[in-house]
């Protein structure tokens, strides 16, 4: 039944959702993975690496599957005005939410440095690990906010 609703989106409706979908499962992919290895904080930029490697070259994967899957060989649509300020409206919302969760996380690093670092959460908040972690989860909120914006805009009608 879902799959029916479906049918009722534009092609770049479904390119967004399936975006939207990958970029969620990647993101879930690499935090399970990230924090399942032993040593949180202290882990070893090797091991992180390790992992980033793999969830870069399985979001080229997943990309080019996607790609096929939704698109087939169809040439892609051309962008009109209409596609453009839509775009443009949702790189501004996605550049607001980056920079306010990027702020947050360095008020976050900023109060933890004021803190006694004896206390568990300061310690944590304070590493390259946690403020790695924090700004790829500010990246990965601003790309859904963009496609969300784009999807209800596209819905509207602009």
């Amino acid at each position: 039944m879902p799959f029916k609703k479906l049918v009722n989106f534009s092609n770049r409706e479904k390119n967004i959702l399936g975006a939207m979908a990958l970029d969620g499962a990647v993101t879930v992919y690499y935090f399970s993975h990230a924090m399942a290895l032993s040593g949180g904080p202290s882990l070893s930029s090797l091991e992180l690496g390790a992992i980033v490697g793999k969830t870069i070259v399985l979001a080229i994967i997943l990309a080019i599957l996607l790609h096929f899957l939704i698109n087939g060989r169809k040439a892609p649509e051309a962008a009109d005005e209409r596609d453009g300020a839509i775009e443009g409206k949702a790189n501004a919302i996605a550049y607001t939410v980056l920079l306010l969760t990027v702020v947050t996380v360095m008020g976050g690093v900023l109060m933890g440095s004021w803190f006694d670092a004896a206390h568990f959460a300061v310690s944590i908040i304070n590493t390259p690990f946690f403020v790695f972690h924090a700004l790829v989860l500010a990246i990965t909120a601003s790309d859904f906010a963009k496609w969300t914006a784009q999807l209800v805009l596209y819905r509207r009608g602009y």
